[in-house]
C-alpha cells in the first residue's frame, strides 16, 4: 500500500467511525433506579441549554465538527484532487486543511471522558454504550493519519519546492534576506511566497508584542477561572459550587491521586508554567545567543505541544454537565470559571503562536528588525 493510499484508508476508517459514534448511546449513569443516557452531540446540546452557548459550540467544533472536516478533505487531497483544482483554489483548500489540525482535540476529550468517570464512579453505576467504543476507534484511526500526513508533499502537488541559488556560503538565512514562508516552508526571498502566496516575512513581525498581549489576557482570565466555580453540584436540592481546585482537593481525598495529579498538572501546572516560559522567553530575546539558546527553543517546542491539554477539565465539566441531569436528586450545571478557563486555554495557545523562536538566536542588531516590518 503506496503512502496515499494508506492515508485514504485511515481517513475513511476514522470518518466511519465519527460518524458512528454519533448516533448511539455514549454513556450511561444510574442513580437509585434513575438512568441518564446521552449521545455524543448531547455533550454540546445540554450545554446550550444551560445558557453556555460559548462553552457548547467550543465543544461541537473541537470533538466532532473540525475533525469531520479534516478528514472529509484529507481523503480527496490524497486522491489527486490538489493536481485538477485551479492553483489559487488548491492553495486556499491545502492552507485551510492546515489550519484545522492545532483546532482538534479529540484525543484530549476521550482523556477528559476518562476522569469524569473516575469522579462520578463511587456516585452511581457508570457503562459505556457502543458509540464511546467507536470514538475510540476513531482517535486512534485519526492520529495514525496524522502521523503519516506528510504536508510537504501536498504542498509539492501545487508547486515542487523550489531551490535557491547563490546563497550557499551565507552563513545564516537572516544575513541574505532569505525568509522561510511559515505556512508551506518554501525559502524565498520575495515578500509574497512563490508557492502559496502568503505574505513573508524574515521574522514574524511585532512577535513579542504580540505574545505579551495573549498573554496578558490569558492572565487576567486565570483569575476568575479559578476563584469563580467552574460547576455546581445539585444533590436532593443542595447545590454545592466547585472549583479548580476544589475538585482536585476532592479527588485526592477521595483517593484516586493519579487522577488528581493529572487535573492538578493539566489545570493549574501547565497554564502557570506556560506563562512564565512565554514571559521568560519574551525577556530573552533582547539578550545575545548564548549556550543555553537551544534548550529555550525546545522548551517553547514543548510549550506549544502541551498547551491545548489544559482543556482536559473544560471537557469533564462538559460531560458531568451531559450525564448528570437527575433533577433534584443529582444534576451538574456549568459554572462561569470553566469559560474564563476556557478563554484563557485559547490565549496561551494563540500566545505560543505568535511567538517566533528564531529571535532568541538573532544578535541584537537584528531583533530590531521585528518591529520595523
Amino acid at each position: 500500500m503506496n503512502h496515499d493510499s494508506r492515508i485514504v484508508a485511515l481517513s475513511f476508517s476514522a470518518l466511519l467511525m465519527l460518524l458512528s459514534s454519533m448516533f448511539y448511546p455514549f454513556l450511561s449513569f444510574s442513580s437509585s433506579g434513575i438512568t441518564q443516557t446521552i449521545t455524543l452531540p448531547d455533550a454540546a446540546r445540554i450545554l446550550f441549554n444551560h445558557d453556555s452557548e460559548l462553552l457548547g459550540f467550543f465543544i461541537d467544533l473541537s470533538i466532532i465538527a473540525l475533525p469531520m472536516s479534516l478528514l472529509l478533505i484529507l481523503i480527496p487531497l490524497h486522491l489527486g484532487v490538489l493536481k485538477t483544482l485551479p492553483e489559487g483554489i488548491a492553495r486556499r483548500l491545502l492552507k485551510f486543511t492546515l489550519a484545522l489540525e492545532p483546532w482538534i482535540m479529540s484525543e484530549i476529550f476521550l482523556i477528559g471522558v476518562l476522569v469524569s468517570m473516575v469522579k462520578i464512579m463511587s456516585l452511581a453505576d457508570i457503562s459505556f454504550g457502543t458509540s464511546f467504543w467507536a470514538y475510540v476507534g476513531f482517535v486512534i484511526l485519526y492520529i495514525a493519519a496524522l502521523v503519516h500526513l506528510n504536508r510537504p508533499r501536498l504542498w509539492a502537488q501545487i508547486k515542487p519546492v523550489k531551490i535557491l541559488e547563490g546563497a550557499q556560503h551565507a552563513k545564516r538565512a537572516i544575513d541574505e534576506n532569505i525568509k522561510a514562508c511559515h505556512v508551506c516552508h518554501q525559502l524565498c526571498t520575495s515578500h509574497i511566497c512563490q508557492r502559496c502566496h502568503t505574505k513573508t516575512h524574515v521574522r514574524k513581525p511585532h512577535s513579542v508584542q504580540k505574545a505579551a498581549a495573549w498573554l496578558i489576557t490569558s492572565v487576567v482570565c486565570y483569575i476568575p477561572a479559578n476563584i469563580l466555580p467552574i460547576m455546581h453540584t445539585t444533590s436532593l436540592g443542595d447545590e454545592t459550587p466547585s472549583t479548580l481546585i476544589g475538585g482536585v482537593i476532592t479527588l485526592w481525598n477521595g483517593g484516586s491521586y493519579p487522577i488528581a495529579a493529572i487535573i492538578f498538572l493539566a489545570s493549574v501546572v501547565v497554564p502557570l508554567a506556560k506563562a512564565f516560559v512565554l514571559i521568560f522567553l519574551c525577556i530573552m530575546v533582547s539578550r545575545p545567543a548564548n549556550s543555553h539558546t537551544k534548550s529555550y527553543t525546545r522548551i517553547y517546542q514543548l510549550t506549544e505541544f502541551i498547551g491545548k491539554w489544559s482543556m482536559i477539565d473544560v471537557f469533564v465539566v462538559a460531560i458531568l454537565v451531559a450525564l448528570i441531569q437527575l433533577g433534584n436528586l443529582m444534576s451538574v450545571t456549568p459554572g462561569l470559571g470553566i469559560v474564563f478557563f476556557t478563554v484563557m486555554v485559547i490565549c496561551q495557545m494563540m500566545a505560543a503562536h505568535a511567538f517566533d523562536p528564531r529571535l532568541l538566536w538573532d544578535s541584537p542588531k537584528n531583533k530590531t528588525s521585528e518591529t520595523k516590518e
